[in-house]
Protein backbone atom coordinates (compact mmCIF):
# COMPACT_ATOMS: atom_id res chain seq x y z
CA UNK A 1 0.00 0.00 0.00
CA UNK A 2 3.24 2.16 0.31
CA UNK A 3 3.40 2.03 -3.58
CA UNK A 4 -0.53 3.46 -4.35
CA UNK A 5 1.00 6.76 -1.89
CA UNK A 6 4.57 6.67 -3.51
CA UNK A 7 2.35 6.88 -7.17
CA UNK A 8 0.08 9.49 -6.35
CA UNK A 9 2.74 11.53 -4.77
CA UNK A 10 4.67 11.58 -7.84
CA UNK A 11 2.24 11.85 -10.16
CA UNK A 12 0.86 14.80 -8.44
CA UNK A 13 4.48 16.36 -8.48
CA UNK A 14 5.36 15.56 -11.66
CA UNK A 15 2.14 16.28 -13.09
CA UNK A 16 0.97 12.71 -13.90
CA UNK A 17 4.24 11.42 -15.72
CA UNK A 18 6.81 9.53 -13.81
CA UNK A 19 10.16 9.61 -15.15
CA UNK A 20 12.58 6.25 -15.66
CA UNK A 21 14.50 7.40 -12.83
CA UNK A 22 11.77 6.96 -10.63
CA UNK A 23 10.37 4.23 -12.52
CA UNK A 24 13.57 2.15 -11.82
CA UNK A 25 13.11 2.97 -8.48
CA UNK A 26 10.35 0.78 -7.95
CA UNK A 27 9.83 -2.67 -7.09
CA UNK A 28 8.37 -5.45 -9.42
CA UNK A 29 5.38 -6.13 -7.35
CA UNK A 30 4.77 -1.66 -7.62
CA UNK A 31 5.78 -1.47 -11.00
CA UNK A 32 2.80 -4.91 -11.10
CA UNK A 33 0.37 -2.83 -9.18
CA UNK A 34 1.04 -0.08 -10.84
CA UNK A 35 0.38 -1.88 -14.37
CA UNK A 36 -2.92 -3.46 -12.78
CA UNK A 37 -4.00 0.02 -11.67
CA UNK A 38 -3.33 1.67 -15.04
CA UNK A 39 -5.04 -1.56 -16.54
CA UNK A 40 -8.29 -0.46 -14.62
CA UNK A 41 -8.23 2.89 -15.60
CA UNK A 42 -7.76 1.75 -19.09
CA UNK A 43 -10.96 -0.35 -18.74
CA UNK A 44 -12.73 2.39 -17.01
CA UNK A 45 -12.15 4.96 -19.60
CA UNK A 46 -13.35 2.31 -22.05
CA UNK A 47 -16.31 2.09 -20.62
CA UNK A 48 -17.25 5.39 -20.34
CA UNK A 49 -16.33 6.26 -24.24
CA UNK A 50 -18.77 3.14 -24.49
CA UNK A 51 -21.58 5.02 -22.75
CA UNK A 52 -20.59 7.96 -24.31
CA UNK A 53 -21.07 6.61 -27.86
CA UNK A 54 -24.04 4.75 -26.93
CA UNK A 55 -25.60 8.22 -25.78
CA UNK A 56 -24.45 9.93 -29.02
CA UNK A 57 -26.27 7.00 -30.69
CA UNK A 58 -29.62 7.34 -29.12
CA UNK A 59 -29.26 11.55 -29.22
CA UNK A 60 -28.71 11.08 -33.05
CA UNK A 61 -31.49 8.38 -33.29
CA UNK A 62 -33.58 10.86 -31.54
CA UNK A 63 -32.96 13.87 -33.66
CA UNK A 64 -33.50 11.16 -36.66
CA UNK A 65 -37.17 10.89 -35.32
CA UNK A 66 -37.65 14.41 -34.66
CA UNK A 67 -36.46 15.52 -38.23
CA UNK A 68 -38.86 12.48 -39.60
CA UNK A 69 -42.07 14.00 -37.15
CA UNK A 70 -41.09 17.51 -38.22
CA UNK A 71 -40.87 16.32 -42.04
CA UNK A 72 -44.54 14.80 -42.16
CA UNK A 73 -45.76 18.02 -40.67
CA UNK A 74 -44.24 20.45 -42.94
CA UNK A 75 -46.17 18.11 -45.40
CA UNK A 76 -49.04 18.24 -43.66
CA UNK A 77 -48.87 22.17 -44.00
CA UNK A 78 -48.60 22.05 -47.46
CA UNK A 79 -51.56 19.70 -48.50
CA UNK A 80 -53.86 22.13 -45.66
CA UNK A 81 -52.80 25.28 -47.64
CA UNK A 82 -53.54 23.29 -51.06
CA UNK A 83 -56.55 22.56 -49.70
CA UNK A 84 -57.28 25.59 -48.30
CA UNK A 85 -56.53 27.31 -51.53
CA UNK A 86 -58.43 25.43 -53.63
CA UNK A 87 -61.46 25.82 -50.74
CA UNK A 88 -60.79 29.66 -51.51
CA UNK A 89 -60.94 29.12 -55.22
CA UNK A 90 -64.82 27.49 -54.68
CA UNK A 91 -65.59 30.44 -52.71
CA UNK A 92 -65.03 32.17 -55.34
CA UNK A 93 -66.34 30.46 -58.15
CA UNK A 94 -69.75 31.01 -56.07
CA UNK A 95 -69.43 34.53 -55.60
CA UNK A 96 -69.30 34.91 -59.08
CA UNK A 97 -72.39 32.28 -59.48
CA UNK A 98 -74.15 34.76 -57.15
CA UNK A 99 -73.44 37.54 -58.86
CA UNK A 100 -74.06 36.37 -62.09
CA UNK A 101 -77.79 34.65 -60.93
CA UNK A 102 -78.63 38.31 -59.19
CA UNK A 103 -77.89 40.11 -62.68
CA UNK A 104 -80.10 37.93 -64.29
CA UNK A 105 -83.00 38.21 -61.45
CA UNK A 106 -82.23 41.90 -62.39
CA UNK A 107 -82.77 41.48 -65.87
CA UNK A 108 -86.01 40.05 -65.66
CA UNK A 109 -87.48 41.92 -63.35
CA UNK A 110 -86.55 45.40 -65.82
CA UNK A 111 -88.52 42.74 -68.09
CA UNK A 112 -91.46 42.60 -66.16
CA UNK A 113 -91.36 39.06 -65.14
CA UNK A 114 -90.33 37.58 -61.95
CA UNK A 115 -90.91 34.44 -59.92
CA UNK A 116 -92.56 33.96 -56.68
CA UNK A 117 -92.25 31.56 -53.72
CA UNK A 118 -94.28 29.38 -55.29
CA UNK A 119 -92.51 29.22 -58.80
CA UNK A 120 -95.21 31.10 -60.78
CA UNK A 121 -94.04 33.61 -63.02
CA UNK A 122 -96.10 36.97 -62.92
CA UNK A 123 -95.22 39.77 -65.42
CA UNK A 124 -96.36 43.27 -65.31
CA UNK A 125 -96.31 43.51 -68.87
CA UNK A 126 -96.41 39.73 -70.07
CA UNK A 127 -94.95 39.83 -73.93
CA UNK A 128 -94.77 36.26 -75.80
CA UNK A 129 -94.50 32.93 -74.55
CA UNK A 130 -90.91 33.11 -76.48
CA UNK A 131 -89.35 36.16 -74.24
CA UNK A 132 -90.30 34.39 -71.57
CA UNK A 133 -88.81 31.10 -72.49
CA UNK A 134 -85.31 33.22 -73.49
CA UNK A 135 -85.81 34.98 -70.09
CA UNK A 136 -85.82 31.61 -68.43
CA UNK A 137 -83.11 29.36 -70.13
CA UNK A 138 -80.52 32.14 -68.41
CA UNK A 139 -81.70 30.93 -64.87
CA UNK A 140 -82.53 27.40 -65.75
CA UNK A 141 -78.59 27.39 -67.28
CA UNK A 142 -77.21 29.17 -64.24
CA UNK A 143 -79.13 26.33 -61.88
CA UNK A 144 -78.01 23.77 -64.30
CA UNK A 145 -74.17 24.89 -63.35
CA UNK A 146 -74.97 25.39 -59.88
CA UNK A 147 -76.43 21.95 -59.30
CA UNK A 148 -73.31 20.33 -61.55
CA UNK A 149 -71.14 22.20 -59.16
CA UNK A 150 -72.81 21.22 -56.08
CA UNK A 151 -72.28 17.34 -57.36
CA UNK A 152 -68.92 17.93 -58.01
CA UNK A 153 -68.26 18.97 -54.40
CA UNK A 154 -69.39 16.72 -52.91
CA UNK A 155 -67.82 14.18 -54.74
CA UNK A 156 -64.66 15.67 -53.88
CA UNK A 157 -65.74 15.66 -50.10
CA UNK A 158 -66.71 11.95 -50.34
CA UNK A 159 -63.49 11.32 -52.09
CA UNK A 160 -61.58 13.57 -49.33
CA UNK A 161 -63.26 11.43 -46.44
CA UNK A 162 -62.41 7.92 -48.21
CA UNK A 163 -59.07 9.37 -48.27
Amino acid sequence: MVWKAYVKDTNRALGGKMTDRELRKLSRQDLLQLLIAQGREAAQMEEQLKEAKYNEQRQFDSNERLRDRIADREETIEHLKEKLTGKDEKLNEKDREIAELKDQIERLKATGISMDGSGTIEGRELGSIAEAALALNDVFAAAQRAADMYVENAKRKAEGENR
